[in-house]
């Protein structure tokens, strides 16, 4: 990654140091924004011709946005709450582009390694770090039991996180169960406008694919499907529904697209990070992390981030 050649222009100081700092560390840090893989920017109105154009915004500016054409041209955007692990978020999303752009590979930008580290290490405990499972989801009738091995993980790794945590085991089970449901019945143009009460048998090649991952700090949890069939340019219109936590006329939202709003914004609330990826009519990857480690904030204080990339292929 040392020759991945990134542009920073960063007008917040606060943040501009460590994540310099960062990219000199891990990738190669350029002064010429003509000479760039990723042209990495704070201020919508920057962008490169020729590079990846990574936007990184404080939720502060998001009234900024006033609809798509003021993220038109940015193919990675990353809206955060604080800064608290900033700078690892940008780091992984910069790893994510470096990887599309070796590979062209969906599989190496996507899932739970794109989400948190998975460098391997042995916790005081004897368990072996990281934890990862992985599962094919073929019926809508399986999500109950996909629940209760979530709830049983969670047991697993108490010898790392101390005990078992029912406020947290119980947000991430209701997260599992929003991203199921979307990738199961919104995404799949079979079922879309079936309702959720119906049950779903997913035909062959069309199965839903389910990962989870804990590194000793953070779980993660990512849901794919093959349809990627989220449009692009009503995230900033999420976005902005997310943080102004719906209210009426601030988003121009159908009532579906709303639904999908409300979920978005639950996740967030009890997430660290909301991440969604998306090649158009291939892939849809939703992810999360969830930080199990540390003092817990209140869950609408604590560091938040969303991190949406846009691939075309």
């Amino acid at each position: 990654m040392k020759n991945f050649k990134v542009y920073l222009t960063i007008k917040e100081e606060k943040i501009k140091e460590d994540l310099k700092c960062m990219i000199a560390k891990d990738f190669k840090l350029v002064t010429s924004p003509n000479d760039c893989d990723v042209f990495l920017s704070d201020d919508q109105k920057e962008k490169s011709e020729k590079a990846v154009n990574m936007l990184v915004v404080n939720v502060s500016r998001i009234p900024d946005f006033k609809g798509a054409k003021d993220l038109d041209g940015f193919h990675h955007y990353i809206i955060f709450y604080e800064n608290d692990f900033l700078e690892e978020r940008v780091r992984k999303a910069l790893i994510r582009q470096f990887n599309i752009k070796q590979s062209k590979n969906l599989n190496e930008a996507t899932g739970v390694k794109s989400l948190i580290s998975l460098d391997p290490i042995e916790h005081p405990s004897g368990m072996k770090l990281p934890i990862i499972r992985n599962f094919t989801v073929k019926s809508s009738r399986e999500r109950i039991k996909f629940a209760e091995d979530l709830e049983k993980f969670f047991d697993e790794i108490a010898p790392v996180t101390g005990s078992k945590n029912p406020t947290l085991s119980q947000y991430a089970v209701e997260i599992q169960e929003e991203l199921l449901m979307n990738a199961i019945w919104d995404a799949n143009p079979k079922h879309a406008m079936k309702p959720r009460t119906t049950p779903v048998d997913l035909d062959p090649g069309e199965e839903v694919q389910l990962e989870w991952a804990f590194n000793g700090k953070e779980l993660a949890i990512s849901v794919k499907d093959i349809f990627g069939r989220l449009n692009p340019e009503i995230m900033d219109k999420y976005v902005n529904f997310i943080f102004k936590t719906g209210q009426t006329g601030q988003h121009s939202l159908s009532t579906q697209q709303v639904s999908a709003g409300l979920g978005m914004y639950m996740i967030i609330q009890r997430a660290n990070l909301l991440s969604v990826y998306i090649c158009q009519g291939k892939l849809t990857d939703v992810g999360v992390v969830v930080r199990l480690a540390g003092k817990r904030q209140p869950k609408g204080q604590a560091a938040k981030a969303i991190d949406i990339i846009q691939v075309e292929e």
